[in-house]
């Protein structure tokens, strides 16, 4: 048994050196090399999403509460922009918005007033958008507001205003569209 075994180990070590050169024979032999660089590149375009949450004010009392005070009430317009983008966020005049005498509807100047319409008749609330808390800068399609792109989600509030005393607001639901738009 003893002799079995080592002749089975025998055979099997016998075969290494055939089996050792004839891999070696399956491998090529190179004489030189040469190397060269491969460029690896991409462009990442400056690119921007925007959603915007609805301004509510509410209720409009323009006999007790609203008489001697605005109403306010904000909304939030949310920008992702890639890292580094320079991006501006304009506000439209508005689907009811009045001019001045001369001045077309699609005019890019202050010569105008927001106006919400009431659904069941032509009376109208006047309100306006501002950047900020204070309602001192105006929102328009002008200058608007700038944002650099953080690559994430950047907030920018919108601060609302019906002006206060607007005795001729008929009772019912009032409304408006205003298209905001982002340029980058």
């Amino acid at each position: 048994m003893q002799a079995t075994r080592n002749q089975k180990l025998l055979k099997i070590l016998g075969l290494w050196p055939v089996l050792l050169y004839a891999a070696g024979l399956s491998l090529p032999v190179y004489a030189a090399t040469s190397a060269s660089d491969m460029a690896v590149t991409a462009n990442v375009n400056a690119s921007c999403t925007m959603s915007v949450t609805n301004l509510d004010f509410g209720f409009y009392d323009p006999i007790v509460a609203n008489a001697t005070q605005d109403l306010t009430a904000s909304a939030t317009v949310s920008t992702n922009c890639t890292l580094g983008a320079i991006a501006n966020v304009k506000m439209g005049n508005g689907l009811h918005a009045t001019f001045s005498t001369g001045r077309s509807r699609m005019a890019f100047s202050r010569d105008y007033s927001r106006h919400m319409s009431n659904v069941g008749s032509d009376s109208k609330l006047k309100y306006e958008l501002y950047t900020n808390e204070g309602h001192t800068d105006v929102w328009t399609q002008i200058g608007g507001r700038s944002v650099v792109g953080t690559g994430t989600s950047d907030d920018l509030t919108v601060y609302g205003k019906v002006f206060q005393n607007q005795q001729v607001a008929a009772a019912g639901s009032y409304n408006d569209t205003v298209t905001v738009t982002v340029l980058f």
